[in-house]
């Protein structure tokens, strides 16, 4: 594996964000031959998450444990792997200049604790971490920037999430099954969660998770009654935890009532990491996400983008890994010379 130099070099495609979808990217264009250089801060894969809905493992595998396989598989065909920021991207001609600089001490994960383990297997696939500044220029990037603000801040929160603390039912309901939850979030979103949770356990509460109470119809807050889910129109004072286990809801509310759970469920929209996207010029929709089509090309020719960042946005890793995979077919067939994509297509 070759350490990435700080000169200026020519590569073929950049791929900013190391979950699925960008792991996905590399992957697929080291297949295809081509240079690629995967700059990651460490993602959100840093928590203790387990997918249970990706074909193949039915007995569910951490979300680590396929960052560390995407990892090996990425070094097999060649893909530079580099742990640093990307500061700047701009267009110069048909190429782009991306500079990258030194990633601060810890990241933006340095709490949580799959960080070590993370940075020693990421070492023994080649992955090294940018020394200072350095500037590449791109014939194609593909941005996998993923999103923020799934979680509200609080003490012991990295523990928790994958072990007690999720978002998503369809990755994580499973687990779930007969447990006692609450939803904290105050739109129909939220709604929508506290209802389809009884799918999973009939034990379901709902706290609008800010002082201003829910913003749903009356009709709403009838069905979520009419199906036994008590709902409280207030802001969580406190998330009492332990050791990864979410244990109490404390309630900001004259009594300051508490709730006793076991896992919490919080829905809260996110934000697209999209600084990168406004630098070059990139087409985001009324929320911020980055707009693609289909096969994930965005409105700037030569910029692709994949996973959560995009307006297709599930936040699924299977999803991810497709929309990864797409991106790299993308961003491969501009690299072809014109007699390789044939007539009509120079």
């Amino acid at each position: 594996m070759t350490t990435p130099k700080r000169t200026t070099r020519e590569i073929d495609c950049v791929v900013v964000g190391g979950g699925a979808a960008g792991l996905s990217a590399a992957v697929n264009m080291g297949i295809m031959r081509r240079s690629v250089l995967l700059v990651d801060e460490r993602d959100r894969f840093m928590w203790a998450h387990k997918i249970h809905n990706y074909l193949g493992f039915p007995d569910g595998i951490p979300a680590v444990e396929i960052r560390r396989l995407g990892w090996r598989h990425a070094a097999k065909f060649g893909v530079e792997m580099l742990i640093g920021h990307v500061a700047t991207a701009t267009a110069e001609g048909d190429r782009f200049r991306i500079r990258i600089e030194r990633l601060p001490e810890g990241g933006a994960w340095g709490g949580t604790p799959s960080v070590p383990r993370d940075a020693e297997m990421a070492s023994m696939f080649g992955e090294v971490a940018a020394d200072g500044p350095m500037e590449i220029l791109a014939r194609t990037v593909i941005l996998a920037t993923g999103v923020f603000g799934h979680f509200p801040d609080f003490p012991g929160r990295d523990q928790c999430v994958g072990k007690s603390l999720f978002w998503c039912i369809h990755c994580d309901g499973h687990e779930s099954v007969d447990r006692v939850v609450g939803v904290v979030g105050h739109d129909e979103d939220a709604v929508s969660t506290a209802l389809d949770l009884l799918i999973f356990t009939p034990k379901v509460s709902i706290v609008a998770g800010r002082p201003e109470g829910f913003d749903v119809p009356a009709s709403r807050l009838a069905d979520l009654t009419a199906n036994g889910i008590a709902a409280h129109a207030c802001a969580v004072a406190e998330y009492e935890n332990r050791d990864g286990q979410m244990q109490t809801l404390v309630l900001d509310d004259p009594k300051r009532t508490r709730i006793p759970v076991e896992h919490v469920y919080s829905v809260r929209r996110t934000m697209a990491a999209n600084g990168l996207a406004k630098q070059l010029g990139v087409q985001l929709n009324e929320l911020g996400q980055i707009v693609v089509t289909s096969e994930q090309h965005t409105n700037v020719p030569g910029i692709f983008a994949a996973g959560d960042a995009t307006d297709l946005h599930d936040h699924q890793v299977s999803a991810a890994v497709h929309e990864g995979n797409q991106a790299a077919c993308g961003a491969n067939w501009v690299l072809y010379t014109p007699a390789q994509r044939g007539p009509g297509n120079e």
